[in-house]
């Protein structure tokens, strides 16, 4: 469905589409662009209190900004995972964050208006990055691995 959007328009789609309805998913088969990881990845998390989130964080990450002329918003900034294993933990990978963001695409321009028509979309964006353990079996409950069998999670 083709509409014409003004700037208000474009505000109240933007805002009904994000209530509530977010689909926050990693990306399982994720693999980084990067031939060698910054040399953040190979240290440990710092943990005094002047360090920064960037140097507290297990997958640290750098913001892109993400342009399209043809959409709305054209600029959609963009979370890049620097590490693929998570720093300072045994075992455990960096997955991207995917969040579905609205947007509207721009596809052609009404002659008699000279107003831009544009269809209402979706988009997958990288929020952040976060530390998950690998697949490997159904997890055990925690009253089956202690000692004290009052502990229930």
């Amino acid at each position: 469905m083709q509409m014409k959007f003004q700037k208000d328009e474009l505000a109240t789609w933007m805002q009904i589409s994000l209530n509530g309805q977010f689909d926050d998913t990693a990306l399982e088969e994720w693999s980084t662009t990067r031939d060698e990881e910054p040399e953040i990845c190979a240290k440990s998390p710092k943990v005094d209190g002047s360090s920064t989130v960037m140097e507290r964080a297990l997958c640290p990450w750098e913001t892109r900004v993400n342009y399209q002329e043809s959409r709305e918003p054209k600029l959609i900034a963009e979370s890049v995972c620097l590490c693929r294993k998570s720093r300072g933990s045994t075992g455990a990978f960096c997955l991207p964050i995917v969040r579905k963001v609205p947007v509207l695409r721009r596809v052609s321009c009404d002659r008699t208006t000279n107003l831009w028509n544009y269809v209402r979309s979706t988009e997958l964006v990288i929020v952040g990055c976060h530390s998950v353990l690998p697949r490997t079996q159904r997890a055990a409950r925690l009253t089956n691995l202690s000692a004290d069998k009052r502990i229930v999670v």
